[in-house]
């Protein structure tokens, strides 16, 4: 008996054990399982003084706002990093989840610190599943730990849909098994002074929000507000008021009819030149073009990071 007629009689011994389907309109399926996409993995380190900083940021003139996840890790040294007006002390084996358009920024890094960035898309429907994630940092555990250290041989080494699949799977059991962790305490509450300020800017945008506006609202001086709220919140008020407006502008054009002169006046800019000039800064294009990247494809957040300075 050749091999194909062996193969053959051993499929077919097979199919007859199956038996009868409860239900032919419900199969086995991976629909519970969490696959990440486009899944890139980089390391931001400084080893000695001399060593330069590299693309992560050092101080908080500078924040980050990415149209993907990013999974942050701290293989090795502390520091602080500020996601909106949360700061977090992240310390080895730490993580923390920054969600899409989540404006964030590094500050008091170590003087020697490794922290590995896993960067990833992932499909709308799962989003809730690590909600959990969203601002709350979590601790490695030592499962976890080996559990990382597997997915990154797979990643590394794959060189093919099977490899970047199963990589993908692994990151979905660490998502999984994080947000289920216990969440790490924030450095601090907000203060009164910052949870005024978000609460004015959230329910507002349309209004002035300048320095000079905000601080007759509480009455303070304009120097006292500047300087408290970077205190506060680690970011400057105005970078914080624009993050808010093109965090709002990418929702209306992700999930509006709105035209973009529209979205631009609903998120408070003061012209459609100064959004998009603003807009493409931070996301490396235009309004219009991000609307069509994102129409007919609802379930994916697709793009690369970006960033603007002060």
């Amino acid at each position: 008996m050749d091999t194909h007629t062996s193969s053959l009689e051993s499929i077919g011994e097979l199919a007859q054990s199956l038996g009868e389907p409860e239900n032919y309109f419900a199969g086995k399926d991976w629909s519970e399982l969490i696959l990440p996409n486009e899944v890139l993995c980089f390391l931001r380190s400084k080893q000695t003084e001399e060593d330069g900083w590299g693309a992560i940021s050092t101080n908080s003139k500078r924040y980050d706002q990415h149209r993907r996840f990013v999974l942050l890790i701290a293989l090795e040294g502390a520091g602080q990093v500020g996601v909106e007006t949360s700061l977090w002390n992240l310390a080895p084996s730490e993580a923390l989840v920054m969600f899409p358009h989540q404006a964030h920024y590094y500050a008091e890094l170590a003087d020697r610190f490794s922290w590995l960035f896993v960067t990833f898309d992932l499909p709308l429907a799962f989003w809730p599943e690590i909600q959990e994630l969203r601002d709350s940092p979590r601790h490695l555990s030592e499962e976890l730990l080996a559990k990382l250290d597997r997915f990154l041989k797979v990643w590394k080494e794959a060189n093919g849909p099977q490899g970047a699949l199963e990589s993908s799977r692994i990151l979905g059991e660490i998502l999984l098994e994080l947000a289920s962790g216990e969440r790490l305490q924030s450095l601090g509450q907000e203060s009164d002074l910052v949870r005024k300020i978000r609460e004015r800017v959230e329910a507002n945008l349309k209004e002035d929000l300048s320095v000079k506006a905000l601080a007759d609202y509480l009455g303070v001086s304009g120097s006292y507000l500047r300087e408290q709220f970077r205190e506060g919140a680690g970011v400057s008020l105005g970078h914080f008021v624009r993050s808010v407006r093109l965090m709002q502008a990418t929702r209306l054009l992700r999930d509006s009819s709105l035209s973009v002169r529209e979205v631009a006046e609903q998120s408070g800019f003061g012209s459609f030149t100064a959004f998009s000039r603003a807009f493409g800064q931070v996301y490396g294009t235009s309004p219009s073009v991000y609307r069509k990247s994102v129409a007919g494809s609802p379930e994916t957040v697709p793009g690369a990071p970006s960033s603007i300075e002060s």
